[in-house]
């Protein structure tokens, strides 16, 4: 991207560094104002328009420059959603004791995806040319899709809202005969409905045990 356009690659590499930074703090603004949700959307749709533009400079359609501007504006719009939001919502979607498991487990998949992205781009990009970022469009076609329509917005709610907003949103809906609804007529205990029910427990074991005391005198 850099041929052309910048002598200096260190120079192009400063240039896409300073625009990550630049782009981070702006997340940093818009985090709490947008919502989540909106965010990724917007963040999938802009990367995936540079994805495209991208490939049409590739093809020489568009000059270099239009190439280098598609890749700033692809870091900038993930900077402001796909990179930091997923991250607030995992820790957002859960129960606290929920946090650290479905937090490690979302990083290990991340950094795999990382790593299988970094490992066979080389072979797409012999096998596909100009066509590289193709795939990449569509994933980010798909991420828009799913934010779009199932994905709920986890900014000022609890655990327990979203549960309730999801079961709301796919009332009458039955997933290999399951029955949403009826699912969380039979929720699990509550800590405290555990602890009550231990608690009647060691009340019906200690009345137990007088009885037999006082069978036993007799």
């Amino acid at each position: 991207f850099f041929d052309g356009v910048i002598e200096n690659p260190l120079v192009g590499t400063t240039l896409m560094g300073a625009i990550n930074v630049l782009a981070t703090y702006v997340a940093l603004l818009l985090m709490d104002k947008c919502g989540r949700r909106t965010l990724i959307m917007w963040s999938s749709a802009g990367m995936f328009v540079s994805c495209i533009v991208i490939v049409v400079s590739l093809n020489g359609y568009f000059s270099d420059m239009v190439a280098l501007g598609a890749v700033a504006s692809y870091v900038c719009f993930f900077e402001i959603g796909l990179g930091p939001i997923p991250w607030l919502i995992v820790a957002e979607m859960f129960e606290g004791k929920y946090v650290t498991a479905a937090m490690s487990i979302s990083c290990q998949l991340n950094w795999a995806c990382n790593f299988f992205v970094g490992l066979f781009f080389p072979y797409i990009n012999k096998s596909l040319g100009a066509y590289s970022f193709g795939p990449f469009a569509i994933v980010l076609l798909l991420t828009f899709m799913f934010a779009w329509i199932y994905l709920p917005e986890t900014q000022g709610t609890t655990p327990a809202e979203l549960q309730a907003e999801m079961v709301k949103k796919n009332a009458g809906r039955s997933y290999h005969n399951m029955d949403i609804e009826g699912m969380t007529s039979h929720a699990p205990p509550s800590q405290d409905e555990w602890e009550q029910a231990l608690a009647a427990l060691e009340d019906e074991k200690v009345g137990l045990n007088i009885s037999q005391s006082l069978s036993s005198n007799k």
